[in-house]
């Protein structure tokens, strides 16, 4: 077996969902994101025998001198023998190469392994985040108001303590991100009295089918944001809404489903090679 990685192509497509179905407890992800990774690049794989046997993408974020690692599967046969250790190295000396400072991945709460494997690698959990599922729905009964003349309330956050989701890519919430994402409308607050009792961010998936994702930055009562959303979704013709926040709970809503919560793990890079 040749456990250097290389670029994946195309037609590696079919070999690696064959080991890409039923990775969590609710199956996986791969097969919605593999022709946005193709395109993007820094897709790779490891072989054997001229098959893919693993897999992982990379995204890079010089501006942040981030490096964000995801979607690392191994196929079962083949774990156990340090392939998912190889293509993380792999990352991190490109990253390492471009002086980026910090490599950071996502893990379920659930997958034990990664969570151990990254733990040896020198990764730590700096925060956990509580991920929601919600159908899109037209609430034409609800009198809904939501502002996007949030940036002063957002430049109020400790940005070294928050972050801005991309397609499930934790990157810090730099004061030229917020700038970015203030200038594209996708800020929103919900206010009571002139008083800010909920701040979101919404976007649009690029990865994820049919998908527009909430990150709830901070609030006391998103219930209002929340439904805002669904019709935003509905009446852009999205089927899925992903609600992503540190909130401990949020409101009862009728068919939001609690999913289990996510690690988000990061490691200093030492920039010797």
């Amino acid at each position: 077996m040749d456990n250097s990685p290389r670029l994946a192509q195309i037609s590696d497509k079919k070999d690696v969902l064959n080991f890409c179905k039923n990775t969590f407890s609710w199956g996986d992800y791969i097969h919605e994101v593999w022709d946005n990774w193709i395109t993007e690049g820094n897709l790779i794989v490891v072989e054997n025998e001229e098959i893919p046997i693993s897999m992982a993408h990379a995204g890079f974020y010089p501006m942040e001198k981030m490096i964000w690692i995801e979607g690392i599967r191994v196929s079962e046969d083949f774990r156990k023998k340090g392939i998912a250790e190889k293509m993380i190295h792999h990352f991190e000396i490109n990253a390492k190469s471009q002086e980026f400072k910090i490599s950071r991945m996502l893990i379920a709460s659930e997958n034990i392994p990664s969570l151990t494997l990254a733990k040896k690698l020198g990764y730590e959990i700096i925060s956990q985040w509580n991920y929601y599922s919600l159908e899109s729905k037209q609430i034409s009964s609800q009198n809904i108001d939501m502002s996007n003349s949030c940036l002063d309330e957002c430049k109020e956050l400790d940005v070294q303590n928050h972050h801005f989701v991309e397609s499930w890519r934790w990157i810090p919430l730099t004061n030229e991100r917020i700038n970015k994402l203030n200038s594209e409308n996708k800020i929103f607050c919900q206010k009571t009295n002139n008083k800010t009792i909920a701040l979101g961010i919404i976007t649009e998936s690029e990865s994820f089918e049919n998908t527009i994702i909430l990150e709830i930055l901070s609030g006391i009562e998103p219930e209002n944001m929340i439904k805002f959303v669904q019709n935003l979704a509905y009446e852009k013709n999205y089927s899925k809404i992903r609600i992503l926040t540190e909130l401990e709970s949020l409101p009862q809503i009728k068919n939001l489903e609690n999913k289990f919560p996510f690690y988000l793990m990061q490691k200093k890079l030492n920039l010797q090679i």
